[in-house]
């Protein structure tokens, strides 16, 4: 029996989700999810609170926080930062010191959790050494 796929998802993913910028974008941007959500996605804490603070100036912070709840609902599983990632967010951080610090506890959730890649098309990722996967 095969394991399944493990991923950590990406602000950018939420983002391109919920504010496609065409159509074919929007087509490819939802089989990519519905295939993530089939098997494990993992959704950092930071991501929700990025996404929060982008997608509630578009549609409010409530109508963001449900769309959170509804990735939820649908089989992701919000992550903590805890000890383990902070302190490998750290180490990532002091040789990418560069690299935002939601960009290195994203890299340093799928190192933890085995994740195998990172949904993003986020280059910070690949200077990492962490695999992503885009449309």
């Amino acid at each position: 029996m095969a394991l399944a796929m493990t991923s950590v998802c990406d602000t950018t993913l939420l983002i391109t989700f919920r504010f496609p910028p065409s159509e074919e974008v929007r087509q490819k941007i939802t089989r990519l999810l519905q295939r993530e959500l089939s098997q494990r996605l993992l959704v950092p804490s930071i991501v929700s609170t990025e996404y929060i603070k982008a997608a509630g100036r578009k549609v409010g912070i409530e109508a963001a926080v449900t769309h959170i709840h509804e990735l939820e609902s649908r089989g992701a599983s919000v992550t903590d930062i805890n000890r383990q990632v902070a302190l490998e967010a750290g180490r990532l951080l002091a040789k990418h010191p560069d690299v935002p610090i939601a960009d290195a506890l994203l890299a340093a959730s799928a190192i933890v959790y085995a994740a195998d890649h990172v949904v993003t098309n986020d280059p910070h990722f690949r200077k990492m050494s962490v695999k992503t996967l885009w449309i």
